[in-house]
């Protein structure tokens, strides 16, 4: 696999939710929309000659998952939820669909189950400044099929360079791996390189243990979960309230 070597121009990986992208984290929200979104996609599947009930899909999908982690560690490797359908509806229905229409039934799926979904103040602004002078890369712990779709919804799809996600390499953000890839993917040296993200164990300590400069977005709807692993808060860090200073901060840590 060839990737475009970007020499010595700096690379600045990003997070998208709770970094760039607000979506509903009430957990009893999240169990409420999901129901729902199942619900639709049974539906949209009704459309193909699929005639399931959502609890049988929803147990068709927890066994293909438990399957697939069979030897594996499921808090470093990530399954693919588009190839997961995919084969649920081939073996199980006879159904076999392009890889694309299967995406796009997830992100329909996906668009109920988010609950809301918004840009952050500043997040398209700063994104577009940081493009002048920087190349930019998605790094996210998500489903590809439908995080792809929801950037170019948001209209900031067009900022980036590259797209790495954790389901389309297998492995999620707590593993080297993963950074690794990103590093292969945008053809860059991982002292070139920042991360930026709002989850401090795996935006923050795995990336900085391979070599590569990270930014700390302190967002206070998670921020509490990461205060056991600092005695005090990093420097390169910024609120999300003060995305906008995420430019001053780059430039800092690359010179």
């Amino acid at each position: 696999m060839g990737f475009m070597k970007t020499e010595n121009k700096k690379v600045i990986l990003f997070d998208v939710y709770q970094t760039l992208i607000d979506i509903d984290i009430n957990d009893e929200n999240k169990k409420r929309n999901q129901a729902n979104a199942w619900e639709n996609l049974v539906k949209s599947l009704g459309g193909y000659g699929v005639k399931v009930e959502s609890a049988e899909l929803i147990e068709l999908n927890k066994k293909q998952q438990e399957n697939f982690y069979i030897g594996k560690d499921k808090k470093i490797q990530h399954h693919n939820f588009c190839k997961i359908l995919g084969k649920i509806l081939r073996e199980s229905f006879g159904v076999e669909l392009p890889e694309e229409k299967v995406c796009s039934l997830i992100y329909e799926y996906h668009k109920i189950a988010r609950g809301y979904v918004r840009l952050y103040p500043d997040v398209a602004e700063t994104l577009a400044q940081l493009k002048e002078k920087y190349i930019l890369s998605v790094a996210s712990y998500t489903q590809g099929c439908f995080t792809k779709s929801e950037l170019i919804e948001l209209g900031i799809d067009k900022y980036f360079s590259y797209f790495v996600y954790t389901s389309d390499i297998g492995f999620h953000k707590a593993s080297p791996k993963f950074y690794e890839q990103c590093l292969e993917v945008t053809g860059t040296k991982a002292e070139n390189c920042a991360m930026v993200g709002d989850n401090y164990d795996v935006d923050i300590l795995i990336p900085q243990k391979l070599g590569l400069k990270t930014v700390w977005v302190k967002n206070p709807l998670t921020a509490h979960q990461y205060t056991h692993l600092f005695e005090q808060e990093p420097k390169d860090m910024i609120n999300l309230a003060e995305f906008a200073k995420l430019p001053e901060v780059i430039g800092r840590i690359f010179n």
